[in-house]
């Protein structure tokens, strides 16, 4: 499947989704609703045609950390996007073409310090010379989160890596598992300003831990308030 046929399918479901709450899927004619499921199954296709290049991506950089650490005993994961999130980032960036996702097939690796990240990325560097970094350690996302991603084109398909410290990679997961909690989806930046504070705050006490560096005293007595205010997210509702 070429890109351009991906590209296409991606623009006539995120044209149906856009007008959805004024046309749905009910007040389609037969012949628009044949497209938008045909649409709909190369979106899969492509999706699914991510496996080859991303097996290759994980065996190189399975190899580039046994390299750097001298030692085998961390192993990246992989992973696909799934289907659901890849349609709703469709929607979300209305001017990004599906063969441009960068993070639809996925590998990560979680590494004891910041040091081992970057030495990790060094290889990269020198194994790669496409590769395009997003360096979310020096530079952290709005919410908190940190890491190092890195996009390169295996195949003709884009491939992402996460390259996380074991305080970041807990960050993360606390923000998937705490999502359906407390019914805002954070990762996508929803929920009240108090619950994505506290987050932000957490990452950052993360960070000055691993940086080797003290408690910031500033840091610690915001973080206590702003955890009062959103225990309530986190309880169970009757």
């Amino acid at each position: 499947m070429s890109n351009s046929a991906a590209d296409r399918a991606g623009g006539v479901f995120r044209t149906w989704a856009l007008a959805a709450p004024l046309q749905p899927l009910k007040d389609l004619s037969a012949e628009d609703r044949e497209r938008l499921a045909s649409a709909v199954v190369t979106i899969d296709v492509y999706r699914s045609m991510h496996g080859r290049p991303l097996a290759k991506v994980t065996m190189g950089i399975r190899s580039m950390v046994r390299t750097a650490r001298r030692s085998d005993d961390i192993r990246p994961g992989q992973r696909f996007k799934r289907f659901d999130r890849i349609l709703n980032k469709l929607v979300r960036y209305p001017n990004m073409r599906l063969s441009q996702m960068e993070d639809i097939g996925g590998c990560r690796v979680v590494l004891p310090t910041i040091e081992e990240v970057y030495a990790v990325l060094g290889r990269i560097r020198n194994n790669w010379d496409d590769a395009r970094v997003s360096d979310y350690i020096k530079e952290p996302k709005a919410d908190g989160y940190r890491g190092v991603h890195v996009v390169h084109k295996r195949d003709g398909r884009l491939i992402e890596v996460q390259l996380r410290t074991e305080g970041q990679h807990d960050w993360a997961e606390a923000i998937e598992t705490s999502s359906p909690r407390v019914g805002f989806n954070l990762k996508d930046g929803a929920g009240p300003d108090d619950l994505k504070e506290y987050f932000k705050l957490a990452a950052d006490r993360i960070a000055l831990r691993e940086a080797g560096a003290g408690p910031d005293a500033e840091v610690e007595e915001r973080f206590a308030t702003v955890r009062e205010r959103v225990i309530h997210y986190f309880q169970p509702t009757s």
